[in-house]
């Protein structure tokens, strides 16, 4: 999408265009199809004086890009929110978010589905008063189902949902609250194929703190992560690196004020298979750390926790399961000149780790 003009003067600044796609297909009998679609929301124009912001555009694809091939397919699209604008003491913008859903089912010899997201930028704020504009949402949702072959849905290796940065304060606006991240994995295979996923979602930072006097940095977005990997005959079961990264916390620059929290991050995982074939199952939940805080009477921002919610991993025709859980919570923010450290994050595990097979057990 475009992005907005910018007011001046104490004039509002222009909204970020909307951007579209699809549909897009890709089509042959037994070759290789690949096809791969993007979009990117327009930024919102930045205001001087008492003129408000522009919003960034939110960015949204559901089934935007289809294939069909008996061999192999890939299918990626991805989602990117505009930023909103800057501004001085007028009114905050809203940073687009990224919502990526693509779902596909198929008779092919290997599907790949990739759904990518990404939460605009808060704009900044210059003012004595206030808080910068929060970093947008990211949802990414992919699913696979193939009864020919092998499915991977979010095999990226690497952040599938990444929520925007908190705005900037300055001169004593707070910082931005950074943006919630999402990512839900299913991948399924109906007969004797691998089913697989490998990435995770991360919460956008809070905005960092310039030149105030005792204002409060941004805290970091919640990342949420939920896996299912399934087999309904003899498949190889891969949902071993997984997981949640929650948002560091905005830190003082320069200046003097409280570094902004970390945050949560949450994650479910599952994986059954009906076969002699391995199941593996891991997940990894960390809270963002805190950020640090600046001068006497302040402090760095706590760190937020890691939930694991259930780790699960099943074969009911008694092949080898392997669950893996690993927690941690957020360290506390540093404090310098005089400011306290913040507080990390406990971290309690209980049961939540569970595995059934005839076979091995791990």
């Amino acid at each position: 999408g475009a992005p907005g003009f910018g007011g001046t003067d104490g004039g509002d600044a222009g909204d970020g265009g909307l951007a579209t796609l699809g549909p897009v297909q890709g089509t042959t009998d037994s070759g290789t199809v690949n096809v791969t679609g993007t979009i990117n929301g327009g930024n919102g124009g930045s205001a001087s004086g008492d003129g408000a912001a522009g919003s960034g555009a939110d960015a949204t694809l559901t089934d935007a890009i289809n294939g069909t091939t008996s061999g192999q397919m890939t299918l990626s699209q991805t989602a990117n929110g505009g930023d909103s604008g800057s501004v001085d003491s007028g009114a905050n913008g809203t940073a687009g978010d990224g919502f990526s859903s693509l779902s596909k089912s198929t008779s092919s010899s290997l599907l790949t589905v990739n759904a990518r997201a990404t939460g605009g930028r808060g704009g900044e704020r210059d003012d004595t008063t206030g808080t910068a504009a929060a970093g947008g949402a990211a949802e990414s949702v992919a699913v696979a189902e193939n009864d020919a072959g092998e499915a991977r849905a979010n095999y990226s290796f690497g952040a599938d949902a990444t929520g925007g940065t908190g705005g900037l304060g300055r001169n004593g606006a707070n910082g931005g609250v950074g943006g919630a991240a999402t990512r839900t994995a299913t991948a399924s295979t109906v007969g004797n194929f691998i089913a697989r996923t490998y990435g995770w979602a991360v919460g956008g930072g809070g905005g960092n703190l310039n030149n105030g006097t005792g204002g409060t940095a941004g805290a970091g977005g919640a990342a949420t992560d939920t896996t299912l990997v399934t087999s309904t005959g003899n498949g190889q079961i891969d949902a071993n690196s997984v997981g949640a990264y929650g948002g560091d916390g905005g830190s003082v620059v320069s200046g003097t004020g409280t570094g902004g929290a970390g945050g949560v991050a949450t994650t479910t995982a599952t994986g059954s298979n009906a076969g002699t074939s391995t199941v593996t199952v891991g997940t990894t939940a960390e809270g963002g750390n805190g950020g640090y805080g600046r001068g006497v009477g302040e402090s760095g921002g706590a760190g937020a926790v890691g939930v694991i919610v259930s780790a699960t991993g099943t074969s009911t025709g008694g092949g080898a399961v392997n669950v893996t859980a690993l927690q941690r919570g957020g360290n506390g923010g540093d404090g310098y000149d005089g400011a306290d450290g913040g507080a990390g994050a406990d971290s309690d595990l209980v049961d939540v780790v569970s595995g059934s097979t005839s076979g091995n057990l791990t």
